[in-house]
């Protein structure tokens, strides 16, 4: 089926995905396009500490390149950066009225920090010397430094680069760590991701796209052909109300198998483990002291070929973010059991997102929170009135970490556009390259890396998407976990006289 610029082009979801499909088909000469939404994002403006509940809306994400030996990834995300340089600086050139929309003033959109991948052992892991092996054959090396390397130790200090290994002697000292190993990245950055997509929101409203939101912008179902099944004729959303069009893109992230079953043992949604905390802002040199703290992976790096059935289960580690100077919000994502919400769809059970303001996430999940913060700000957590906060976010799991961008087999003008795996954000810029050539018809290494694909035919498996009857996994069911209370997030006397005994896991 072909489609002119003119043709309507309705987009459900407007988080990475959707804005980068809208994004891109604008950038090619597409003009007629709405994107639907549940959420009102000139409310919210995708910030966690409102009311959005969406992954892509997180106060930040790592920007990354490296991927093993995955080079297509680690081109997309070359490309990506380009354009959010290019952002960083043009979103200054914002007119008043339009930085008046932002929450604060705080319009910086990417920041180099640095990143740490780093771990218990004494020698570099396998994972990370593929990691090396890929940055060789991209030509960026040097980029990367081997913090037990006196070479590298030695570069890292001539290119000012040093005070970002400052965390690593003092997890050694604090801790008592006989060896940690790992690999600084001087390439990584820190991305606003709130900010960000409401930045693209700006630039889709000024290029003529539509959002609507609320009920008004809830599908509730597609629109059939009265004579072609296979073939949409649009969407009626929740205030009853039908819209037509000739392309629908369902890009609603961890809701997505919801609307298309089809994609059921492809992807699903799974918690995400995200706490914030944040510093009082009568502590500005605390601020300015972890801004400077590198994004830090503990023990985060185990290949793809290695993860168990409920990925994180066991394994230990986190990573942690480091806050900006204007919001001074630290943030983990522990590594834990990754939970699921059953929920019967037809006669199938389907993991779905269980948000609408819930926002008690696992006791578990909080107190080894607590004790991250513990290890790596311990100033920060002794501060009269301090307490971390939860919130209740969903990842969409795709079965072997692609992304999943392309038509719904037996359909002609249904794509679908999901699957972030927790890695998608950094590529919001670019990911939408791919649906403007399923639109086109064209054929590249990433419509056949983000193709519709058999999950029998896909060895990886990193979530455990294969297995059925997930509404049997007790041990994955979020709602068999015990919930935080508001006592659990405050730092207790018990928690800070635990501060000098206290060890990464």
């Amino acid at each position: 089926m072909t489609y002119s610029i003119d043709s309507k082009i309705i987009i459900v979801g407007s988080g990475v995905f959707g804005l980068s499909s809208a994004l891109n088909l604008v950038k090619n000469g597409y003009k007629n396009i709405t994107i639907f939404d549940r959420t009102d994002y000139e409310t919210e403006k995708y910030s966690p500490l409102r009311s959005s509940d969406s992954a892509s809306g997180d106060i930040n994400k790592f920007f990354r390149i490296y991927y093993e030996n995955k080079t297509l990834y680690s081109k997309l995300a070359i490309d990506a950066l380009n354009i959010w340089e290019a952002w960083n600086k043009e979103i200054l050139d914002l007119s008043e009225e339009d930085k008046k929309r932002f929450i604060d003033d705080d319009l910086e959109l990417l920041r180099l920090s640095g990143g740490l991948r780093i771990n218990n052992e004494p020698n570099l892991v396998g994972v990370e010397l593929t990691n090396l092996e890929g940055f060789t054959e991209l030509g960026l090396r040097d980029t990367q430094y081997n913090i037990n390397s006196k070479r590298d130790l030695v570069r890292a200090k001539l290119t000012g680069l040093d005070r970002k290994l400052d965390v690593v002697r003092d997890l050694k000292k604090r801790n008592k760590i006989t060896s940690i190993s790992g690999t600084l990245d001087s390439i990584g950055r820190m991305i606003k991701a709130d900010k960000a997509c409401y930045y693209v929101k700006i630039l889709l409203e000024k290029e003529g796209v539509k959002f609507i939101y609320g009920e008004a912008g809830t599908l509730k179902n597609p629109i059939y052909s009265e004579n072609d099944k296979t073939e949409i004729k649009g969407i009626k959303t929740s205030d009853g109300l039908e819209h037509k069009a000739d392309l629908v893109i369902i890009s609603t992230g961890s809701w997505t198998t919801s609307l298309v079953p089809q994609l059921q043992h492809r992807i699903q949604a799974s918690l995400a483990n995200i706490v914030y905390l944040e510093i009082p802002k009568s502590r500005q040199d605390l601020i300015d002291k972890y801004s400077e703290y590198p994004h830090i992976q503990w023990k985060t790096t185990s290949s793809e070929n290695d993860r168990n059935e409920g990925f994180y289960d066991g394994e230990g580690g986190f990573a942690f973010f480091p806050n900006t100077k204007k919001e001074g919000i630290l943030k983990v994502n522990t590594r834990q059991v990754k939970y699921l919400n059953p929920t019967k769809v037809g006669n199938e059970y389907i993991s779905i997102p269980s948000t609408l303001g819930e926002e008690r996430l696992p006791k578990s999940v909080i107190q080894e929170a607590k004790e991250i913060f513990m290890i790596i700000a311990p100033d920060v957590v002794q501060l009269e009135g301090v307490k971390v906060r939860s919130k209740l976010l969903w990842y969409t799991d795709a079965i072997n970490s692609d992304f999943i961008i392309d038509f719904v087999p037996n359909y002609k003008n249904l794509i679908v556009a999901t699957g972030g795996s927790a890695h998608g954000f950094k590529f919001l810029p670019v990911l939408g390259k791919t649906v403007v050539s399923r639109v086109l018809g064209k054929s590249d290494d990433y419509t056949e890396l983000f193709r519709w694909k058999d999950p029998e035919n896909i060895f990886i498996d990193n979530y455990g998407l294969k297995a059925t009857n997930i509404e049997k996994d007790e041990r994955r069911n979020f709602f068999n976990a015990t919930f935080v209370e508001d006592s659990d997030l405050v730092f207790t006397k018990e928690d800070l006289a635990k501060l000098d005994t206290i060890a990464l896991k």
